[in-house]
């Protein structure tokens, strides 16, 4: 097993390239450097600079390389394939001319799933029509990301319709893995009920990147209960620095060691910088945290 470690401007609160409560871009890049990290993640596509020679030189000067982009859209409606497709065209360029090498694709969260986060029995699924619609998207997306040079990780995501353990085994049967690879993030999986080590046992030959991520078990608990919103429970603080939440990195490592996974890692900690002021810590830590336990 061999680890190299990115991280992710969502960790400096970037949900949405156009927010007004984005931090400049010059202080994430800067920040995910200081932290210690060689690698970032593009981020919402137009939140770092698009101009690539301009990009390619502020990531120089901070020793960094960009290691995926998202394609985080509204995959369940029929209605916005067209667009999907040609916003997974412009990124898929951007991303080769830096050397990227995934695109991480998420079903964008939306009502009522975002509001029924964690709600593991009664959750709203999309009926086979929807379904079959979305995953018909996700393979002429895919299909884009590999004529690119790019490989295409499906992302099951809290607050989305592909979040659960039935919804990822479904996802999985439908899509060629020729075609789709997987992306697991341990923080997602546990949010989900899920157990992240089993999943990448599962599926240890889909698996071409991985997010790592924590969660508070108390909050969750909490939020769960509640039928707390996803953005909700973020601002509450459920995602937290690596190895202070419920997720076993134990067993995770475990995992990883079995099928002696050799890739990339992006650290996500996803924060609302209205009540959390301090990322670049929380990215030393997340870090120190893996220095001590995966190296």
């Amino acid at each position: 097993m061999k680890l190299q470690l990115s991280n992710a401007p969502c960790s400096w609160g970037v949900e949405f390239a156009d927010s007004d409560k984005n931090l400049p871009w010059q202080r994430v890049l800067d920040e995910i450097n200081l932290a210690g990290y060689r690698g970032t993640e593009l981020g919402p596509l137009g939140y770092l600079p698009t101009d690539i020679a301009k990009l390619q030189a502020e990531l120089a000067q901070r020793n960094l390389s960009v290691v995926a982009g998202t394609l985080f859209q509204h995959l369940h409606d029929r209605r916005k394939r067209a667009e999907i497709l040609q916003f997974t065209q412009d990124s898929c360029q951007l991303l080769k001319a830096l050397g990227a090498k995934y695109m991480v694709v998420i079903d964008h969260v939306s009502s009522p799933r975002t509001d029924q986060a964690g709600q593991i029995q009664t959750a709203t699924r999309l009926d086979d029509s929807d379904w079959s619609e979305m995953m018909e998207t996700i393979r002429l997306a895919s299909e884009i990301c590999l004529e690119n040079e790019i490989t295409p990780t499906l992302h099951p995501h809290t607050g989305t319709y592909i979040e659960y353990a039935d919804e990822l085994d479904k996802a999985m049967h439908d899509l060629p893995q020729s075609l789709v690879s997987l992306c697991i993030d341990t923080g997602h999986c546990f949010y989900a009920g899920m157990q992240p080590e089993q999943v990448i046992e599962q599926y240890a030959q889909r698996i071409k990147y991985l997010h790592f991520k924590d969660i508070n078990p108390q909050i969750l608990s909490s939020v769960v209960v509640n039928s707390t919103d996803f953005y909700s429970a973020i601002s509450q603080g459920v995602f937290c620095p690596l190895g202070q939440g419920g997720v076993n990195f134990v067993s995770v490592r475990a995992a990883l060691e079995k099928i002696d996974y050799q890739g990339w890692v992006t650290v996500e900690q996803d924060m609302d910088p209205a009540i959390d002021n301090n990322p670049l810590q929380n990215a030393i830590n997340s870090r120190n945290f893996i220095e001590q336990y995966f190296r």
